[in-house]
């Protein structure tokens, strides 16, 4: 005869089970197979709710029991889950040093940074950033998502494991390849990038959630670039309902990449839909002008110092975005000035651009990373 565990263990099985199966005339995706979970309905693009389960279903497969206290805290500070991508950067090695000594030599080899011989690689990924930033800041982190199993990718694991960043999240994929991106300036002085497609960053699956690492933490942390792939977008879709019932603040930095999506009208939709959904939110005054309809307002100015640079949206213009679960919204251009709002008050901090350069300073670009860390 099968003793009380065994059949109690049966139990657990099936009603887990149970809880994951759906109905065809439900319109949602059935989930049989973990190959499956790469196929979505057309009718996604149309509404998030295919991603966001019901309450008892959640219950279930997190298996929390009536009463049980699942807010407690595991020391200081708390543990923050950053989710999303982390890839190699390959950027121009050519560039102009701290001290020019040989201006002629300089001048000869301007054009390495239009076709460089070489490239410097250098780690990148928003959620990445934030999460080395923050460690370094001396804060708790975790890291969710998924690497190739080849030489970039052990890589990146062992930098995030250099930077006390917790690894146990992260899954390693043998069929995807780590994803790398080759950036160069072109003439006009813009920037351009390819990268690869697909790759095991867009590739985490819902069934490889660690759900210990939300369990612990209390801050979830995202962007939009989770929101590009339809596998990404169902994966962090399921990681914030899981992160919301087991009590996590939601911390959403849009980051809008327009140039990936097909169109600014599908990415408005998207952002939205994680807007919605988010307890705090970091937007640049562009994307904020963007999401809200408003007329764009800063003029182009040489010395970067127009007064329309530094404006203070009045509540009237940002309630339009706001919803009953956001507590805080701050909106950056730059590091001149942090707007922030709150249903109570809003205001502004001042900042600088003028930090002085030294011979120690780097390069600057995805700073908002380390704003957000911050």
């Amino acid at each position: 005869a099968p003793s009380a565990s065994e059949t109690s263990d049966n139990k657990t099985i099936q009603k887990t089970a149970r809880g994951r199966r759906s109905k065809k005339n439900d319109g949602a995706m059935i989930e049989n197979q973990v190959d499956s979970e790469t196929e979505t309905n057309d009718s996604e693009v149309e509404t998030s709710s295919l991603y966001l389960y019901e309450d008892s279903e959640l219950e279930t497969e997190l298996e929390i029991e009536e009463g049980e206290d699942i807010s407690f805290t595991y020391g200081w500070p708390p543990l923050v889950c950053c989710f999303g991508e982390i890839h190699y950067a390959f950027v121009p090695n050519g560039r102009r040093a701290n001290r020019l000594i040989d201006y002629e030599l300089h001048d000869r080899n301007r054009d390495a940074l239009w076709e460089p011989e070489k490239f410097v690689r250098s780690s990148g990924g928003c959620a990445s950033n934030v999460a080395i930033s923050l460690a370094k800041l001396g804060g708790k982190v975790a890291f969710m998502g998924k690497l190739g199993n080849d030489d970039l990718g052990q890589s990146l694991l062992y930098l995030l494991n250099t930077s006390n960043v917790q690894t146990r999240a992260i899954r390693l994929d043998s069929k995807r390849a780590t994803n790398a991106s080759k950036m160069k300036i072109s003439r006009r002085g813009g920037f351009k990038m390819t990268c690869v497609k697909a790759s095991a960053q867009d590739s985490l699956l819902k069934s490889e959630i660690n759900i210990d690492v939300l369990k612990e933490a209390e801050m979830f942390y995202f962007n939009s670039c989770c929101l590009l792939d339809r596998t990404m977008r169902s994966t962090l879709f399921r990681a914030i309902r899981i992160a919301k019932k087991l009590g996590n603040l939601i911390f959403y930095d849009p980051n809008i990449p327009l140039p990936l999506w097909l169109s600014s009208e599908e990415a408005k939709m998207f952002v939205r839909t994680a807007w919605r959904l988010s307890d705090v939110i970091e937007v640049t005054k562009q994307e904020l002008e963007l999401l809200s309809g408003i007329t764009p307002s800063e003029k182009f100015d040489t010395r970067d110092n127009d007064s329309s640079k530094f404006i203070h949206y009045p509540p009237e213009l940002v309630s339009q975005l706001w919803h009953d679960d956001l507590k805080v919204l701050f909106v950056t251009n730059g590091t001149s000035k942090v707007h922030y709002y709150t249903k109570e008050f809003n205001g502004f901090v001042h900042g600088s651009e003028d930090a002085l350069l030294t011979p120690y300073t780097a390069q600057m670009s995805a700073s908002g990373d380390g704003m957000v860390a911050g």
